[in-house]
């Protein structure tokens, strides 16, 4: 196995590769080109960038397929994905390989969205997708924050341990090619507003 690099999880079981790229599938259009005839496995997610809703994809060489289909306990027992979902991951492959437009304004978001949390003080940690993590590092805190933003028009949610270690607790900020720059700048008044409020800035 090999550490992450730029959160994608690298590991070689007898002489194949695997990447696995679950929160920025965004970037598999950047890392599959690089990966020809080099990785035998690319996962990826339908829940996030590609369809918006749940499930996952698998590719690899038709033998590797027919394995895991036969193989694999998360493919044998999950029941099928519905029709809307697959069409549409279907569509943003589609779009993907016409244009990377979205994909930019995605980062492009992302890039301001973080800069401009961290000029306002916040502690963002490091990411290359688009899900960022504002840390607060207090449970309670990180639902009462999140709910005081949802009074603000923003929607958020307050992760804490289990789902993040002790002592981690954040606001997931999930972030779109869909959002303006205004609703970039409007997120940000909020954050900044209910961070005073609770003397985190």
């Amino acid at each position: 196995m090999r550490p992450k690099n730029n959160g994608i999880l690298q590991f070689q079981v007898q002489e194949q590769w695997f990447f696995d790229k679950q929160h920025s599938t965004m970037q598999v259009r950047i890392i599959a080109p690089r990966a020809i005839g080099k990785v035998d496995i690319i996962t990826g997610t339908l829940g996030k960038a590609f369809g918006g809703a749940i499930g996952g994809f698998t590719t690899g060489r038709n033998e590797i397929i027919e394995l895991l289909r036969q193989r694999s306990r998360p493919y044998l027992f999950s029941n099928s994905l519905p029709a809307a979902v697959v069409s549409a991951g279907i569509k943003m492959f589609d779009m993907m390989s016409r244009t990377t437009e979205l994909q930019e304004k995605l980062h492009d978001n992302t890039t301001y969205f973080v800069s401009k949390m961290r000029e306002a003080g916040f502690d963002l940690k490091p990411t290359d997708s688009a899900i960022c993590a504002v840390m607060l590092y207090d449970a309670k805190l990180s639902q009462d924050f999140a709910a005081s933003l949802l009074h603000e028009g923003i929607y958020v949610i307050g992760f804490f341990y289990p789902v993040v270690p002790k002592g981690q607790a954040r606001i997931r900020v999930q972030l779109s090619a869909a959002h303006t720059r205004e609703h970039l700048d409007k997120a940000i008044s909020a954050f900044i507003k209910v961070g005073k409020n609770f003397g985190i800035i």
